[in-house]
């Protein structure tokens, strides 16, 4: 497969990852706008916050149709202009794919959290509720700005990317340059005895970038882990809650091992390729399909795996479907 395939295949899988955000986000957030809707509270907003920003990253990547490439020792993230902009502002909208990015790990850390909270600490359930709640909000926007903010400024454009940049526009996607930018994580300098050292403006950059989804993995972890050990062994709540408890958290391990295969993995193995002088080129696009697809993919989980939305849209696709059991119907999560 040659690299002009690449742009077909992110040409097509960019519309379809779209569409499938836009109808299966606004099932989602219909049902949990529902007066069925079994869950309520802090977790309804955090399911609403994350539809809506789902719905706008899928909309990042159909307008800026990104294409990631590896040459030597550089990580071009490069996006197609779609109208005339200025150069500075040419130069920022990229970093909106990497915010994009750093929110999608934020948030999942987030919900995470507050599932690990609300079952193993109940006292603090509080710390979501109100003022509270914003405050996260903040905090995760803030982690997600540092990211963008880092892709912007510690990632400078050079003669020698630039020089490469055109290269690779030219040589491998057969694109017209003006109408195409790019990010250049570039790992190594190369002095005038071909010596090669570390770049450390981009070094920190990464390390930023590293500590981010660190946090954030480290969050899943910790927190799955013992949410679903305490669900397990507790006793104390009724049958019904736990019941609930259980979907809801087969549905995040479902949400974290999607993005671990299409985000998280592929990602940190991006990175790292450069350092290791791995030359995948533009086998990276891997990455930008992936990132196109998960939006429309993720709320199908939740939509499946929670018996009460499952069981009304059964009841949409068959009228007939009957199925009776007020268990899952009675009783609410906040």
């Amino acid at each position: 497969m040659t690299d002009q395939h690449w742009v077909i295949i992110t040409d097509i899988a960019g519309p379809i990852g779209f569409s499938m955000s836009i109808f299966s986000n606004s099932i989602l957030l219909f049902l949990i706008f529902s007066h069925s809707s079994p869950i309520k509270g802090p977790y309804k907003r955090m399911l609403i916050v994350f539809c809506i920003f789902t719905v706008f990253y899928s909309f990042v990547e159909v307008m800026l149709q990104p294409l990631i490439h590896i040459y030597d020792d550089t990580l071009f993230l490069i996006h197609r202009k779609r109208i005339d902009l200025p150069k500075w502002l040419t130069r920022l909208v990229p970093t909106t794919y990497c915010w994009c990015y750093a929110m999608s790990f934020s948030l999942f850390a987030l919900q995470f959290l507050y599932r690990y909270v609300a079952v193993c600490k109940p006292q603090y359930v509080d710390l979501f509720v109100g003022c509270h709640f914003y405050a996260w909000v903040v905090l995760i926007l803030s982690l997600a700005t540092s990211w963008g903010l880092t892709a912007a400024f510690m990632f400078p454009q050079t003669d020698r990317t630039t020089e490469i940049f055109l290269h690779i526009i030219y040589s491998s996607y057969d694109l017209e340059p003006y109408w195409t930018d790019y990010v250049a994580y570039k790992y190594f300098d190369t002095d005038e005895n071909n010596v090669r050292w570390v770049n450390v403006l981009s070094f920190f950059g990464v390390l930023q970038h590293g500590i981010v989804i660190t946090l954030s993995f480290g969050t899943l972890y910790y927190c799955g882990i013992n949410t679903y050990l305490k669900i397990k062994k507790h006793t104390g709540t009724s049958n019904r809650t736990r019941c609930i408890q259980l979907q809801l958290f087969r549905a995040l391990v479902a949400q974290t091992i999607l993005p671990m295969f299409m985000m998280y993995i592929p990602v940190g193995f991006m990175f790292a390729c450069p350092y290791f002088d791995l030359q995948l080129g533009a086998y990276t696009n891997y990455q930008t399909v992936m990132a196109q697809l998960y939006p429309g993919i993720d709320p199908f989980v939740m939509l499946f795996l929670i018996d009460s939305y499952r069981i009304t849209i059964f009841g949409w696709l068959c009228p007939r479907f009957v199925y009776v059991k007020p268990m899952h119907s009675t009783y609410t999560l906040t």
